[in-house]
């Protein structure tokens, strides 16, 4: 999973950002909640035109959702925190193409054929983990909530949104090919799923 080898580079900066929140006792949920209010915010800018000022804030977004998994381990891991972590994920994720397609009708056929792949992603993460979660948790209790593996996570998922930020012109050129990456993306969680859950 590409996310591991991200996650094992940006932890010491993320370590680093956590530091202060941590000293003053933020609990990880507000962190998660602050961190979706700067998709918002993202999504506001975008329909402004102000892309690169979007960008930065959406990033933004993104390092404290890497923030509360950080503070989380270091307080108290609860189901309920690894639930909104990945809802508010999904929700970050999706508003980044409605801006554009709301920005630019060009953008719409290509933008919704990407929201709806989202779906397929989304719904065979959440599929698996239904399944899997609490044999999970038992074997690893410092996390609160089972991540499916794959080649789709959120490092691709903000490096192809980060490109729209930049070029905004090429918008339905990225979506295209991000949404072949999601087709493919879910075709694999379903043969994983097929491996590893009963199927008799």
């Amino acid at each position: 999973m590409i996310d591991e080898y991200f996650i094992k580079i940006f932890k010491p900066f993320l370590e680093l950002v956590a530091t202060p929140f941590y000293k003053f006792g933020v609990n990880a949920n507000y962190i998660s909640l602050f961190g979706l209010s700067m998709s918002f915010l993202s999504f506001y800018l975008i329909l402004e035109g102000l892309n690169n000022i979007a960008l930065f804030v959406f990033l933004l977004g993104r390092i404290l959702d890497g923030v509360d998994g950080i503070i989380a381990n270091k307080t108290r891991i609860t189901e309920f925190g690894g639930f909104i972590d990945i809802v508010f994920d999904l929700i970050s994720y999706s508003l980044v193409p409605l801006a554009f397609i709301l920005k630019d009708n060009s953008n719409a056929i290509f933008g919704s054929i990407l929201l709806a792949t989202f779906f397929g992603t989304s719904s065979a993460f959440f599929g698996i983990a239904i399944f899997e979660n609490n044999r999970f948790i038992k074997r690893n209790p410092k996390k609160g909530f089972y991540h499916v593996g794959g080649f789709m996570g959120g490092a691709i998922t903000i490096f192809f949104l980060s490109l729209m930020f930049i070029f905004p012109e090429k918008f339905n050129l990225i979506a295209l090919i991000f949404s072949v990456l999601c087709i493919l993306g879910t075709i694999e969680r379903i043969f994983y799923a097929y491996i590893i859950l009963d199927s008799d």
